[in-house]
């Protein structure tokens, strides 16, 4: 009777680790390369967030700053990351106010250069009415440049 309760334990312990899954590679800023160049990813800011959780933050979602069309706009980063189930598509930065009646969202970039100082990317966006509707009015693809300082990792579409 043992060795049948040992087996239907371990055949649920197998099946639950072989459901996990994961499209992402983390890497730290400091690993950051120009062979990451062309590669599409999310930044990771001021706090390294993985398994759900920002360590060394009081605050579990870390704010930045981005500056479109000349205007200063708070984004949040929203990670979905529970340490077994972390897909990529499921990564975001989100503005915390609508501006011009929309919440943009930036959905992924690609990266075009990387200096010593800076990462310099494409921003892909999306915009959002209040209804939730997508709004396509507005350019989807913005060149940004993020100092190095402010991020802790990139996660890599793998």
């Amino acid at each position: 009777m043992k060795k049948i309760n040992l087996l239907i334990i371990f055949s649920f312990t197998f099946n639950m680790v072989a459901q996990d899954g994961s499209d992402i590679k983390y890497v730290k800023i400091s690993n950051l390369d120009t062979s990451y160049i062309g590669k599409i990813v999310h930044l990771d800011f001021y706090n390294r967030s993985f398994a759900g959780l920002k360590y060394f933050s009081e605050n579990l979602t870390d704010k930045v700053t981005i500056e479109l069309d000349n205007k200063k706009i708070d984004f949040l980063e929203y990670r979905n990351d529970t340490g077994h189930n972390n897909w990529f598509s499921e990564q975001y930065l989100e503005s915390i106010e609508f501006v011009d009646e929309l919440k943009i969202r930036i959905t992924m970039c690609k990266i075009e250069d990387i200096t010593p100082n800076y990462v310099k990317v494409i921003l892909f966006l999306q915009y959002k009415e209040k209804n939730g509707r997508l709004n396509y009015k507005n350019p989807n693809r913005i060149k940004y440049s993020f100092p190095r300082e402010i991020l802790t990792e990139v996660l890599v579409l793998n």
